[in-house]
């Protein structure tokens, strides 16, 4: 476990020279897990069917991360990290490209990847003769305990990642996404006022929907994404107040 800028992290691997953490909010996934098998009554075996599941959803949203930092890559950009989090994850990358072409790349690597992953399931199915991955269940843990419900839900799973991140919720994948194609026009920091106005329209729009439907991980994502849509444009509006600075010291130099 070390403490770093975000609190504790619990390594847990480094993959293609990017190390992945586990933030210690992450534990409260885990009592989630634990709350499930002790509410639903779940069996030995329920249980550990139930744990893989979950572990499988993060394990494509690290694939997803991966997507976003080796794009990153190949504009010369480092990643920190890949941190995980009850709500996520999230590759920290040393930078933005400032042009719009590398940023849409960039955004666009991670829902590639789920979408990829979901192909993958689907092409397989077919290969094998399967016409359809839903057997015929009535509750979620007799499907993801059945083989084909399992690929059935991880299938789902990615086209729901795919779309949620496409959502045009600055500073999420869409989010940048509509920044990129808005800095074709716009210059980088009204493009990213734009977005940020969108993001926290979003936002808002989240943590209603989650109060009156009693969804505390959807109001978390509300909250978080309205506090980073800030963060993004203020940070927008420091790099570009010190780069006039820095050519007003060159021309006077």
């Amino acid at each position: 476990m070390r403490k770093m800028g975000l609190g504790y992290k619990l390594g847990v691997g480094r993959y293609f020279g990017i190390p992945v953490f586990f933030h210690w909010t992450f534990g409260l996934s885990l009592l989630l897990i634990a709350y499930v098998w002790t509410s639903e009554q779940l069996s030995l075996t329920e249980g550990l069917v139930f744990t893989l599941f979950f572990m499988s959803i993060f394990l494509c949203i690290v694939l997803h991360e991966y997507g976003h930092a080796l794009a990153a890559r190949r504009f010369g950009i480092d990643t920190k990290d890949i941190l995980l989090t009850p709500i996520g994850g999230v590759a920290r990358l040393e930078g933005m490209p400032e042009e719009p072409k590398g940023e849409l790349i960039i955004a666009l690597a991670g829902p590639a990847v789920n979408l990829v992953i979901a192909s993958l399931i689907f092409v397989a199915s077919k290969a094998i003769g399967i016409t359809s991955l839903n057997p015929d269940v009535d509750d979620i843990m007799s499907l993801i305990g059945h083989p084909l419900g399992f690929m059935y839900c991880i299938f789902w799973m990615n086209i729901f990642l795919l779309g949620f991140n496409l959502i045009p919720a600055f500073p999420m994948d869409g989010g940048r996404v509509l920044r990129a194609l808005l800095s074709y026009k716009l210059d980088r920091v009204k493009a990213t006022f734009v977005a940020h106005l969108v993001g926290r329209a979003f936002a808002i729009g989240f943590i209603i929907f989650a109060a009156f439907n009693k969804l505390p991980g959807i109001f978390g994502i509300g909250i978080f994404i309205y506090i980073m849509a800030g963060r993004e444009y203020q940070y927008v509006i420091w790099r570009k107040k010190k780069e006039e600075a820095m050519t007003n010291q060159n021309l006077y130099s």
